[in-house]
């Protein structure tokens, strides 16, 4: 005996985990199988309206794993990214060669409202965690199609003004990728599931 909305989200979820999408055929990639699966397992919590938090080892194929989720999203509005400084070119690069389909828009320079006023389906805006900090206003304005956030453990410290400046951010799917979920200690685990799913 339960509510009957109980039932019903039960129901949504079975059909969420029973669907196999597709590798967008615009992936110029080869995925191994656990690639694969963690491309269908983003997929099908995005469909759900859940956050992801994918935690492989360094070297696994994140990026190219959340690149996939971001060009099945693509057609439905922007995406953003927010990386360290130091691998937002790792991304642009990636994504060229993996996803040419997908507009990529280096964020930064002098006018960037008008770079974030332009965006539309299939454009990537990738933005330091610095960025994210000092363009918070602007970034938040935005709802997002998929927002990623690579090396999340970025955010481990709620109480950052970087950390607040994320949970701000409004997307239809959220993922964090890492290879570190936990550094020191659980409350950093929290807050980046804090953001994934509130």
């Amino acid at each position: 005996d339960a509510d009957p909305q109980w039932f019903k989200r039960l129901a949504h979820i079975r059909e969420g985990l029973a669907q196999t999408p597709r590798l967008p055929s615009t992936l110029k990639a080869q995925l191994r199988d656990y690639q694969k699966e963690g491309f269908q397992w983003l997929a099908r919590l995005a469909h759900l309206g859940f956050g992801a938090c994918l935690a492989d080892d360094m070297g696994l194929g994140k990026t190219l794993q959340a690149l996939a989720a971001i060009l099945h999203r693509a057609p439905q509005g922007p995406t953003l990214v927010v990386a360290p400084t130091s691998v937002c070119a790792n991304w642009l690069n990636e994504a060229r060669r993996f996803a040419p389909t997908l507009k990529l828009i280096p964020f930064g320079g002098t006018d960037r409202e008008t770079q974030v006023a332009d965006l539309g389906p299939f454009d990537v805006l990738v933005a330091s965690y610095g960025l994210l900090h000092q363009e918070s206003a602007l970034l938040t304005s935005v709802e997002w199609q998929t927002v990623v956030l690579d090396e999340a453990q970025a955010i481990k410290n709620a109480a950052t003004k970087r950390s607040q400046a994320a949970m701000h951010l409004k997307a239809g799917f959220k993922v964090v990728t890492t290879g570190t979920p936990i550094e020191n200690h659980l409350s950093e685990f929290w807050t980046l599931f804090n953001f994934i799913n509130p």
